[in-house]
């Protein structure tokens, strides 16, 4: 069998690293470590596997690093990026910049039988074989939840991804069935791909730095790690914690860990009360390590998402030994399977009761912890790479 040469977008590989991101790190440090020639596109460039080595070494460390981002910088780009997204046709015209400056590049590649791995929606115009990961269609399910201009962007772009891809690995079934629905007629280029949880996610034993910056105690709080977006139904999820008995409230805050993302103000106007009393504390960017520990040290985990490709969040708190709260249908409810408590993410009511029993009955919080720890195995990026390069051997 001869050897398959990977061509990889990895222009979504910016500090601090998003969903997509994380993501494409992980299949790429996989990627590493086994017998392929591996070749990055960054910017107008193409990276060397030394070279996207080094990226990866980079990142990693700076993802690793506390305090390495600070808010002020993080401010200044999250308006440059607000500003940017305004523009009419922004995502297409820098994509199309993207293919231009690299298309003699991309054609020798693909001449040299390079298979192309784009991470994110949208590749570059290239003439050899394509694989694409489409994530998923909330941008078409629940355009209300994105900026304009990503929507009209991504669904413009839809069609031709489809077309063009030789292959297009999807995060979870509930993701294939929705695309294969809205194109029947390429079915058979559909693959589920489950992403993988990072072996760093796991039970840790003292996480004494991370509590104290936040006078937080140990299982002693509720915790929701995702960008701050309407789509994760963050909302809900504090008028539930509203309707919690005062005793359990002041016991157990609400921890929010996550980017302040986009069309939140009802969100912080909700919170305010409960931010004054410190029964609601926002981390807004905290670093990687810092992320694992708070995994661990929380009493439960709450993702009512109204909408996932996957919900990776679910599976990492699963994997850290924290009991789970997720939603009822779709891709959280594959990921889950029977090793978190299902709610309908539109039922305050049902989220409350959801915290309460597991705040309240031990025996059940531990049977959930135990079964999800067991789940969460299953989800591993070392199967991820056997079935992105086995797809690669199949449409070569």
């Amino acid at each position: 069998m001869t050897m398959t040469k990977f061509i990889i977008n990895l222009n979504v590989l910016n500090h601090p690293l998003t969903g997509i991101g994380y993501y494409t790190l992980n299949i790429v440090k996989e990627l590493l470590n086994r017998d392929v020639e591996l070749v990055g596109v960054k910017d107008s460039g193409i990276l060397t596997k030394e070279q996207v080595f080094s990226l990866i070494s980079n990142l990693s460390s700076l993802e690793r690093k506390d305090g390495s981002y600070s808010p002020t910088k993080k401010n200044l780009k999250k308006t440059i990026i607000s500003l940017l997204r305004r523009i009419p046709k922004i995502y297409y015209v820098r994509h199309k910049i993207k293919s231009l400056l690299l298309s003699s590049k991309l054609n020798i590649l693909a001449e040299e039988g390079y298979v192309y791995f784009e991470p994110c929606f949208v590749p570059l115009d290239y003439s050899g074989k394509i694989i694409t990961t489409v994530h998923d269609l909330s941008f078409i399910q629940h355009p209300e939840f994105h900026p304009e201009e990503r929507v009209k962007h991504l669904t413009g772009e839809l069609p031709r991804t489809v077309k063009l891809s030789n292959a297009i690995l999807v995060d979870s079934d509930a993701m294939a069935v929705e695309l294969k629905k809205l194109y029947p007629m390429y079915s058979e280029k559909i693959i589920t791909l489950y992403p993988g949880v990072d072996a760093s996610f796991k039970q840790y034993e003292t996480c004494s730095d991370v509590l104290s910056s936040f006078g937080l105690k140990n299982k002693s709080f509720i915790l929701s790690v995702c960008t701050l977006e309407p789509r994760k139904n963050l909302l809900r999820l504090v008028e539930a914690y509203k309707l919690l008995p005062e005793s359990i409230k002041e016991e157990y805050p609400l921890v929010l860990v996550g980017d302040q993302g986009w069309k939140n103000s009802e969100l912080f106007n909700s919170t305010q009360e409960l931010f004054d009393k410190k029964q609601i504390i926002m981390t807004n960017y905290i670093s990687d390590d810092y992320v694992k520990e708070i995994y661990s040290s929380a009493a439960i985990f709450a993702y009512p998402s109204l909408y996932e490709g996957f919900g990776l969040p679910i599976v990492e708190a699963m994997a850290s030994g924290t009991a789970v709260i997720t939603s009822n249908y779709g891709a959280m409810a594959e990921v889950a399977g029977d090793s978190a408590i299902l709610v309908n993410p539109y039922s305050t009511e049902e989220l409350k009761n959801a915290i309460i029993s597991l705040l309240t009955d031990v025996q059940l919080r531990e049977r959930f912890i135990e079964m999800g720890l067991n789940r969460a195995k299953k989800f591993n990026w070392n199967d991820a790479v056997d079935e992105l390069i086995s797809t690669a051997h199949r449409i070569s």
